[in-house]
């Protein structure tokens, strides 16, 4: 009976630590995004001290039904307006968190035909400088972030997470760019619930 009661009085007392462990160690979890669960800033610091970006909207760009992409667009003040957007020679940024890898032929084949319709009557002018762009593309992995950020007097800098690619001058270049995304037109066959999420619609 001393022994059946020692065994018992010893059971729980294993259970109470086995419980308070498991307790510290739900609550020592931090909750956080890291490298391991990325998620869309709600604002982008400008190098140079020039300023920040604030998180206009987002969406999601499915294929098959599959998550591809989360597209973001960053300006300094919140707009619904595509077109004055496009138009406009200010700070702005667009961000691809991506869902899935990509290889880059499939990457490659996107853009490519993006540019036919953001350029459009532009093309053949800019058609060096989306050269330059499709030259730098890479295979896409899984959490991987792509940057687009454009400074009015620099041009649009590309970043692959946090390595900066290339640089493209010129706003008509950011206007070909930003298209792809933000284009609203009865000829362009893009993304229109990725773009209404994009413009916080």
């Amino acid at each position: 009976m001393v022994k059946k009661g020692l065994l018992g009085r010893l059971f729980k007392i294993e259970s109470l630590i086995s419980i308070s462990l498991l307790f510290m160690l739900i609550v020592s979890t931090p909750s956080v995004y890291g490298a391991d669960n990325p998620k869309i800033a709600d604002k982008i610091t400008l190098d140079g001290g020039k300023g920040e970006l604030v998180l206009n909207g987002s969406g999601t760009r499915r294929k098959f039904g599959f998550k591809v992409y989360e597209g973001a667009l960053y300006l300094q003040a919140k707009s619904t307006d595509s077109k004055k957007i496009v138009e406009a020679d200010e700070p702005m940024a667009i961000t691809m968190l991506w869902k899935r890898d990509v290889p880059k032929d499939k990457t490659l084949e996107v853009f490519t035909d993006g540019f036919k319709y953001g350029a459009g009557a532009n093309y053949d002018a800019q058609k060096s400088n989306i050269d330059s762009f499709l030259k730098n593309l890479a295979d896409a992995a899984e959490k991987d972030l792509w940057r687009y950020i454009y400074i009015p007097g620099k041009g649009t800098s590309i970043y692959y997470n946090d390595k900066s690619v290339a640089t493209i001058a010129g706003l008509d270049f950011k206007k070909a760019l930003f298209s792809i995304w933000l284009l609203e037109d009865s000829t362009f066959k893009g993304d229109s619930d990725l773009r209404k999420g994009m413009l916080g619609k």
